[in-house]
């Protein structure tokens, strides 16, 4: 169902929720997971992905990062609404990503000390930053394909969740700097931390729909995205369970 939410600026966001077809048998609370969109804002993919979650037990949430009834016609226009939100201390960012999981955890059906989070490209920055700036209750965080740059000037405390990144290895769009400074942010911040590089994909690996966004380095390879998922719900099972 539609869930809307505003975040401190009273900016409203809508959103997705999906929760299990037995949850309202059921005075169980359950574990809360965002999935957090790429550029082209929360498309039917990342409503997929949250359903699948649903499926298994969680209360899934496909977040809204840009706003509600925000929608562009070009790439180049979708571009233009991420550069400035991860520019910066990304602070408006951090507000947009705290308003999606207090709307997420306000839900009587979730537990809002196990709220995981997973997101794809830019969205997999957001779920990073997520975990960076400990997001209360946050006990998982997952990013497929995502930025990695950290938060520009941000301490480098210690982050309270658990990190999976997933990179295809012939992704151009992440360079090798970018991966051995996450290595070495999250050893500073002594993360329980996962890197995992799948063999030949490119950035976007996991949507099918990225051969057809155009964009030279980006395609879907359905090896990488299957095992990269698998890996996600174990993952999300030994953290939220």
């Amino acid at each position: 169902k539609p869930l809307q939410y505003k975040d401190a600026s009273s900016k409203t966001f809508e959103g997705m929720l999906y929760y299990p077809p037995e949850l309202k048998a059921s005075t169980t609370k359950r574990p809360g997971i965002l999935v957090l969109h790429a550029f082209q804002g929360c498309t039917d993919f990342e409503k997929e992905q949250a359903k699948k979650l649903a499926m298994r037990g969680y209360v899934a949430l496909a977040a809204d990062v840009f706003g509600k009834g925000v929608s562009c016609a070009t790439k180049e226009e979708y571009f233009g609404l991420v550069r400035p939100l991860c520019e910066g201390d990304r602070a408006d960012l951090g507000r947009r990503l705290l308003a999606a999981r207090n709307a997420l955890a306000a839900q009587s059906f979730v537990d809002e000390n196990k709220i995981g989070c997973i997101g794809y490209c830019f969205g997999g920055l957001c779920a990073l930053d997520m975990a960076r700036t400990n997001t209360p209750g946050l006990k998982a965080a997952v990013s497929f394909h995502g930025t990695l740059k950290p938060i520009p000037g941000a301490s480098l405390d210690h982050m309270e969740a658990a990190i999976q990144a997933h990179n295809g290895q012939a992704d151009s769009h992440i360079g090798k700097d970018q991966i051995s400074g996450f290595y070495d942010e999250m050893n500073a911040r002594q993360a329980d931390w996962q890197f995992v590089e799948h063999g030949f994909a490119l950035h976007g690996f996991t949507e099918p729909h990225a051969d057809a966004m155009g964009v030279p380095g980006v395609g879907y390879q359905k090896k990488a995205a299957e095992r990269s998922w698998k890996m996600v719900l174990g993952f999300m099972e030994e953290h939220l369970v």
